[in-house]
């Protein structure tokens, strides 16, 4: 699937979203890979881990996808094909060894991709893995025994920037609606919360931010897609604004909230440990920060 027009990336949005529902209500993830959201673009990819991204629950195709963006840069082998395959149609689990050490979703993964300038193929019955204690809990990570990862290609470190961002937008769009909604229906001394400034002025900024993040992913996607000389630093850009916007969102839910917004049971928790984490992702915000003062001209002079 490429090249969808505008309305019918608004459809394939529809399904994906309806999909990812069923699926965080009970069903099996593996129905998202018979859509086939592996088999298209970043463009059109993004679209999908947006949506499970919108999710509070442990969807596992933001891991998987990192491991099959690997596999593509790994050298070209009838067994590379075999596996890319089976990976896209989600029957063969693949996850990524980043460069710490760890690996998303690298429990279920049948084969791993260790991080280096050539990623490599390494059989999961090759590796020793165990679970790790993490921050936010819907997203697993694996501490993986293999041989010593090194740094990532730039390119693909650039894919999956890009693919963390679009996780992150998701997240930000849905927990800031959440928020919204709250706002407009929450009554206190017979108003709507939402009509007093101090809190309609925060949800108004965080919004500019999650529409700005919107734009700089929607660039960056279609500059990688078109493998652009600037795809790299559009990426570095999008994952920044993205997680600066998701961790606004998930913080001004929760103080909307009040109360109820640092429970348990509520999920406004589970956006802001996410977007915590999708920090981390793919590098850090120091990582990006240098390379865009160093793609922009605005770096240290030596």
């Amino acid at each position: 699937m490429t090249g969808l027009s505008a309305a019918e990336r608004e459809q394939w949005r529809a399904s994906v979203a309806a999909v990812a529902a069923r699926c965080a209500a009970g069903g099996r993830w593996d129905a998202l890979f018979d859509l086939g959201v592996a088999e298209t673009g970043l463009e059109d990819l993004a679209v999908a881990i947006e949506e499970c991204g919108a999710i509070p629950a442990a969807s596992p195709l933001l891991g998987h996808m990192f491991g099959v963006r690997a596999l593509h840069h790994t050298p070209a082998s009838p067994e590379r094909d075999r596996l890319l395959a089976a990976a896209i149609g989600g029957r063969h689990r693949v996850a990524l060894v980043l460069p710490e050490g760890f690996a998303l979703e690298g429990g279920a993964a049948d084969t791993f991709v260790v991080a280096g300038p050539e990623p490599a193929i390494v059989a999961a019955h090759a590796v020793v893995r165990r679970a790790l204690s993490t921050l936010d809990h819907t997203r697993p990570l694996w501490r993986v025994e293999s041989p010593e990862p090194g740094a990532l290609p730039e390119l693909l470190r650039a894919e999956l920037a890009a693919l963390v961002a679009a996780d992150s937008a998701g997240g930000a769009r849905a927990v800031l609606e959440g928020a919204v909604q709250y706002a407009r229906q929450r009554l206190q001394f017979g108003r709507p919360i939402g009509s007093f400034q101090a809190v309609k002025h925060r949800l108004a900024d965080v919004s500019s931010l999650v529409d700005g993040a919107g734009a700089a992913l929607g660039y960056a996607l279609r500059r990688l897609d078109a493998g652009a000389p600037d795809a790299v630093l559009a990426a570095s850009v999008a994952k920044l604004a993205a997680v600066d916007a998701y961790r606004a969102s998930a913080e001004a839910a929760i103080q909307t909230y009040g109360g109820i917004g640092f429970t348990w049971e509520h999920p406004a928790h589970i956006y802001l440990k996410r977007a915590h984490t999708n920090g981390q992702l793919a590098g850090g915000a120091a990582l990006h920060l240098a390379l865009v003062a160093d793609r922009a001209g605005i770096g240290p002079r030596t």
